[in-house]
């Protein structure tokens, strides 16, 4: 691979291509202004291991009045591909949303490099509402954060009365951010984003085409892309792929293999025993009925301790949001077996390490539900307006319904709109049809999804991947990441149908990518 020797002289170029109106406002595709000077990024804060380059654009801050003479300076980050002269750009979006890209870049920039074949550049626009980019955060104070995050229960159904202390506290969380962002909480949405990308893309000035891969959250931005500007889409991943249509209305799909991954976790620690503490003799199905038996009785008897003279709960909801958390990451789940192992043996101890000290709400998880609940189409009033939904995950999961829950409750009583809300219906036909990639088993953007939003993308394949967890790189797989580098390179897409294997299994701890990346690099230096 050649040595990085690069650099570009920028300029204006023309305005990204004009898309209708996308929620009955006027809408001016008002181009970013000024050079992209590319800059080593010195300390990001990350111990990562690319050597990333920064730059910014203007861009309008409100994309409905461009004449208000109001900017934004968008935070950019570059990985430089391996192989130079580079071919272009690859835009990375790493999901949320509330994903900022920047620990993401640091750390895996020079193996999306590779993945897509090593001629590509990576590019990461830092999303409104995170990093430096219009940063969203709805308290004064962490105290006051850490306060918000422990006044109701994650799970609606944590007891009798937990719902209606979800639907009363994600309201007080939504006056908050209202009171806090009532200046610019309205132009983080996902549309003003994707016209953000797009002004980087003239910006480049390569071939005026978006080259994207999206996981999780990115997926849904890649699809507003895809839908808003189709004749400016070369390329396209998207990789863990949400049902756009719910998305801006109600979520349900969304759990619909959640509990298939837990099943995977209970028998594949039972084939695993020796990785896997609790697996004793169980069947697969005597474990997970054990774990959901051992759930339900610390709805009545929750487990009190103190850690540093901090007192705190082990409670159902501590215990499912562990373990539905964990579903999206199979490396991990040896670490939740010895969890589950501290539970069971009812060793108190060794259990205030693992399981309390809840994680503090972020700024980055008020990003996550800015940018999320702006976007939604469909506020609700009433409680008994949102339990048709509730009772829908509930059906769908048994394990993530009702984890589930707060998120979608808390867009429900949402009372900032973006400015602009894409309201298409996802039909479009691209220069190359788009790539939509999952695995069988992913607790939160499930295979379904991704078929029901192939159907609007003309000619486009869903590619499958074996086993478990969020997004193809919970488990590395390399029939999966050469079908990726083959799109990107030559726009071949895989036969429909084609399913990968994976090339790391649950409980090694291990989650195949290092595998994946030394046989593509093994197989380049030949």
């Amino acid at each position: 691979m050649q040595t990085f020797i690069f650099s570009y002289f920028l300029s204006l170029v023309v305005c990204a291509t004009a898309a209708p109106s996308t929620s009955g406002v006027s809408i001016h595709n008002t181009r970013g202004s000024g050079k992209i000077q590319w800059d080593p990024c010195g300390d990001l804060g990350v111990n990562g291991t690319t050597k990333l380059e920064c730059g910014n654009i203007t861009v309008p801050l409100d994309y409905t009045e461009p004449d208000s003479g109001e900017t934004l300076d968008l935070q950019i980050l570059r990985a430089p591909a391996p192989n130079q002269p580079s071919k272009g750009s690859v835009f990375f979006n790493f999901g949320g949303p509330g994903a900022s890209g920047i620990p993401q870049m640091s750390l895996m920039g020079s193996v999306l490099s590779v993945f897509v074949g090593g001629s590509y550049d990576i590019v990461n626009v830092v999303p409104r509402g995170t990093g430096s980019t219009l940063p969203f955060s709805c308290y004064a104070d962490e105290q006051e954060r850490i306060k918000s995050n422990l006044r109701a229960p994650v799970a609606t159904n944590a007891s009798d009365t937990s719902l209606g202390e979800v639907w009363a506290e994600v309201k007080n969380i939504a006056d908050a951010c209202a009171h806090t962002q009532n200046e610019t909480g309205a132009f983080i949405g996902t549309a003003f984003t994707a016209r953000d990308i797009m002004n980087v893309v003239d910006a480049l000035e390569e071939d005026g085409k978006l080259r994207w891969w999206g996981q999780s959250y990115g997926t849904l931005l890649g699809s507003t892309l895809i839908a808003m500007f189709p004749d400016k889409v070369d390329k396209a991943v998207l990789d863990g792929v949400m049902n756009a249509h719910e998305y801006y209305h109600i979520n349900v799909e969304q759990v619909s293999d959640a509990d298939s991954a837990f099943s995977g976790f209970c028998s594949q620690c039972v084939e695993n025993k020796d990785n896997c503490p609790i697996a004793g003799n169980r069947t697969a199905e005597e474990l997970e009925d054990g774990i959901y038996r051992a759930m339900e009785a610390l709805k009545s008897e929750p487990i009190p301790v103190s850690v540093d003279g901090q007192g705190y709960i082990v409670d159902y909801s501590t215990i499912k949001g562990t373990i539905y958390n964990a579903l999206y990451f199979p490396a991990t789940w040896p670490r939740l077996a010895q969890k589950l192992d501290i539970m069971f043996s009812g060793n108190i101890t060794g259990i205030l390490n693992d399981l309390v000290a809840p994680l503090p709400a972020t700024p980055d998880a008020e990003a996550s539900k800015g940018i999320k609940c702006s976007d939604n189409q469909d506020p609700l009033k009433a409680l008994e307006d949102a339990l048709p939904g509730v009772e829908a995950r509930a059906k769908l999961s048994k394990i993530g319904g009702d984890v589930a829950d707060f998120s979608a409750l808390q867009c429900a009583r949402w009372g900032m709109q973006a400015k602009e809300q894409y309201t298409g219906d996802f039909k479009v036909k691209t220069e190359n049809p788009v790539l939509l990639v999952g695995t069988q088993n992913d607790p939160i953007t499930p295979l379904t999804s991704a078929k029901k939003m192939s159907e609007g993308f003309e000619g486009s394949v869903v590619l499958e991947q074996e086993g478990y967890g969020h997004t193809i790189t919970s488990q590395g797989s390399s029939c999966t990441i050469k079908t990726i580098m083959a799109y990107f390179n030559d726009g071949i897409l895989p036969e429909p149908n084609t399913i990968c294997e994976v090339d790391a299994v649950p409980f090694s701890g291990d989650d195949g990518l290092a595998v994946v990346l030394e046989g593509l690099t093994n197989a380049a230096g030949r």
